[in-house]
Parts: C-alpha cells; sequence; structure tokens
C-alpha cells in the first residue's frame, strides 16, 4: 500500500502540540439537533471524511470527487512549470488588528470549537444565480464573502495577506480512497478581492497545474524521512503565516434524510489560524468556521464573523 507521506506533517506538527483533529457535522433541522465526527488529518482529508460519515449513514460506497488532471505530472515538469510562473512576493505574513492577535509569546489556553449556519434552498438557489450571472463559482462567490469579512473584522486597513486553497488530486493519484489525496495552492489576497477576481486566479493556477508542486514538497520525507521533515516544519512554521484554509467540498446530499445535512470543518493552527468547511447539501449551503485561539477572543470573534459571512450572502441573493 502506497504510503501516505503528508501524514507524517500531522504527525510532526502534533510532537508541537499542534491538533490535526478536523470534524464532520450532521444536523437535522427538523429535530434541531446535530451529531459531531471527529478524524485526525493524518488518517484523512476532508472528502475522505465526508465519505466516511456518509457511509456510517448507510449509503454505499461510491466513487469519490475526481480532479480534472487524468495523471500526476512528473518532479522535472512540475519543476520547470514553477520556474516559468510569475511569484508573487507578497510576504506571509499576517497583520491582524490588535484585538484580534494573541500577544508574543502567550500560550492560550482556550480551545474553540467550530461553528456553523446552514443557508436554505431558496437562498443557495438565488446566490447560484448570482454567480452564473457574475460568470464565477459558488466557491468564489462564498470565498469572497467570507474573505471580506475577515479582513473587516480581523486585519489592519490595508492589508494583503495569504489564503490556502485546498484541491483534490484524487484520480490522478492512486491511493486509499478515504486517505488523504489533496494538495492545493495558495491565493494573496485583499479587503477588495471580488468574487471575479478569486475565479480568474484559481482558475489560473489550476490550468497551470500549480497545486501538484505542493504535492511534490509534501512528498519529499520519502527521501529525506520524518528527521528531515521535522527540520523543515520547525523553520517553516516561525516564518510562514497565513489566515487560513477555504474548504469548499462541493455537493454531499443525502436523499435518505431530506431533513439533514453534513458539513465539515478544518483543524487550524496558529500558522493557519482561520479553518473553514463548505458543502452543498439537499439543496442548501453549510458554512463552518473556526478560529485558532492565537486569535484574541477566538471563540467571540468567530461567532461575528460566521454571522456576518451569512448575512452577506443572505443579502447578494437578494441583490
Amino acid at each position: 500500500m502506497r504510503k501516505d507521506y503528508i501524514a507524517q506533517w500531522y504527525e510532526v506538527r502534533e510532537e508541537q502540540g499542534i491538533s490535526d483533529r478536523i470534524h464532520c457535522f450532521i444536523h437535522n433541522s427538523q429535530e434541531q439537533q446535530t451529531q459531531w465526527h471527529h478524524f485526525r488529518h493524518r488518517d484523512t482529508d476532508g472528502i475522505g471524511m465526508l465519505a466516511n460519515v456518509r457511509e456510517q449513514l448507510g449509503y454505499p460506497a461510491s466513487s469519490l470527487p475526481r480532479c480534472r488532471d487524468l495523471t500526476e505530472p512528473g518532479f522535472w515538469q512540475t519543476l520547470n512549470k514553477v520556474r516559468r510562473q510569475r511569484k508573487d512576493r507578497t510576504p506571509k505574513t499576517v497583520h491582524w488588528k490588535k484585538a484580534s492577535a494573541t500577544k508574543a509569546g502567550e500560550t492560550p489556553r482556550a480551545v474553540t470549537e467550530p461553528e456553523f449556519t446552514v443557508l436554505n434552498t431558496t437562498t443557495v438557489s438565488r446566490l447560484k444565480t448570482v454567480a452564473a450571472a457574475r460568470g464565477v463559482s459558488l466557491a468564489s462567490l462564498t470565498f469572497a464573502c467570507l474573505n471580506k469579512v475577515i479582513f473587516s473584522v480581523c486585519l489592519q486597513p490595508g492589508s494583503r495577506a495569504w489564503w490556502f486553497y485546498p484541491v483534490n488530486v484524487r484520480g490522478a493519484v492512486s491511493g486509499p480512497e478515504q486517505s488523504n489525496l489533496s494538495s492545493g495552492f495558495y491565493l494573496a489576497l485583499d479587503e477588495h478581492s471580488s468574487a471575479g477576481h478569486i475565479h480568474a486566479q484559481v482558475k489560473a493556477k489550476l490550468v497551470a497545474r500549480e497545486h501538484w508542486w505542493l504535492w511534490k514538497m509534501a512528498h519529499i520525507g520519502r527521501w529525506i524521512g520524518k528527521t528531515g521533515v521535522r527540520f523543515i516544519y520547525r523553520r517553516i512554521s516561525g516564518s510562514q503565516f497565513y489566515l487560513g484554509s477555504f474548504s469548499y467540498l462541493g455537493d454531499w446530499s443525502l436523499p435518505q434524510h431530506p431533513h439533514s445535512v453534513v458539513g465539515v470543518c478544518g483543524a487550524g493552527s496558529a500558522n493557519y489560524p482561520i479553518a473553514t468547511g463548505v458543502t452543498e447539501c439537499n439543496g442548501q449551503l453549510t458554512l463552518a468556521l473556526k478560529f485558532h485561539p492565537s486569535i484574541a477572543l477566538a471563540q467571540e470573534t468567530q461567532q461575528r464573523c460566521l454571522q456576518l459571512w451569512q448575512q452577506s450572502l443572505q443579502e447578494l441573493s437578494y441583490a
């Protein structure tokens, strides 16, 4: 069986006291009940987690979503593409507002848990109409609203920062379907980044197959072992900071459970403090958010941002 070298990074992070606990929930709107399921990211990614939970609900195991690439490109082909691409020199730092950032050296004790909200079928249908009229995806529209909220609430005016955008590589890479078969790329955005701008960036990076370079780098443990991975992680974790990750996982409808939705949320860390998860399910849209405690007043801040994120999408649906 193919070794999951991505798991090494989460194992090394755990040595530093960084949890790789990712979250999946099933919410029944009729009974107003929510069931939470928790997994280790070293064992699976968001798609694998959703597939596992759906199977627990009695849905048959089926082929999981596939990426647009049919094969994984070679190392030198990928390296040459990366060298030819124009580099964005935006520093990998985040200029938080003073009220949002934990003081240097302070170890936060409070542990935040994910929170979620659900947009109804009418709102989602209208948002898809808005997205189509603007020539963007629903994912880009949702991301743009979140990004604007985060910059407004948490960052200093005039800031520019990086988000991580996960990409599924199933179909091009062999391995257990529910293992870590995701890569991704980074997007540098500011408070004015529109859905059109984000959509164009994502499309360009997918066409350039930029996510494959990160996939190659994530598997460097094959040659340098966990000791080498541990050394690299210690170096980059002290110098590279991002806003977090935006995870849009597509449609995971539950036809046998018409009153339920399934959603996810990532783990987050001090280097990626904002974890998200967006899924479509039974015509509805789940929005999940989790702030790492390195952000001061993390629970209160994530509640406010989740509320504003939902509100901005609702207002957009009526525009």
